[in-house]
């Protein structure tokens, strides 16, 4: 069984705390909230990290509740900012929690790269389309948004493969196999007595 899918159904909640919040398993109402403030977590790797978008991070992944993921910084978030200004390490430690979480949530299937002449729905965002063909294929709508995002985007392409969809997925099987290509062949050779 490929290992990536393992990773992704079975996410569980670690407990990992930052500023007071546990934080649960990165889900796509997560990331969408995420990218609607442009949080640097998303793309940690050019951006820089500021004691707020810590706080935000932190409160958005804490929850599945839309209304609790917005407005005013609370006293007890004024504290911890606080804090995060005052103590590189903190900020450093609480950063590396919240990519790890995001990280191990998102185990995702590798595909086959395949050339394709059009794309049918290249407007519709890969986060809407993923919602969508899972709850039209059986999921209920909050279970869509708030399910670990790996396991929701392995659900979503095996709906696609079971409607139609000319999808290939790489598996870790595979990976390996083709990394050692090269000493298999030569394996082969060499039992074979092949120049």
């Amino acid at each position: 069984m490929d290992a990536r899918y393992i990773q992704a159904t079975t996410v569980l909640p670690r407990q990992d705390k930052v500023c007071g919040r546990t934080l649960l398993p990165f889900c796509l109402r997560h990331r969408i909230c995420l990218e609607a403030i442009d949080s640097p977590f998303l793309n940690p790797l050019d951006r820089v990290f500021k004691p707020h978008d810590v706080i935000l991070a932190a409160r958005i992944i804490s929850t599945y509740d839309k209304a609790k993921m917005g407005g005013d910084f609370s006293i007890k978030e004024k504290w911890h900012m606080a804090r995060l200004m005052l103590s590189n390490k903190l900020m450093q430690r609480c950063i590396g929690i919240i990519l790890g979480v995001i990280k191990t949530s998102c185990s995702y299937p590798k595909l086959w790269e395949k050339e394709t002449k059009t794309k049918k729905h290249e407007k519709l965002p890969w986060i809407l389309a993923c919602v969508s063909n899972n709850v039209r294929n059986g999921c209920t709508f909050e279970e869509a948004w708030t399910m670990p995002e790996g396991e929701a985007v392995w659900l979503s392409i095996s709906h696609a493969i079971f409607n139609g969809a000319k999808i290939d997925i790489v598996s870790t099987d595979d990976e390996v196999m083709m990394d050692n290509f090269k000493d298999i062949i030569a394996k082969f050779k060499k039992e074979n007595n092949l120049p």
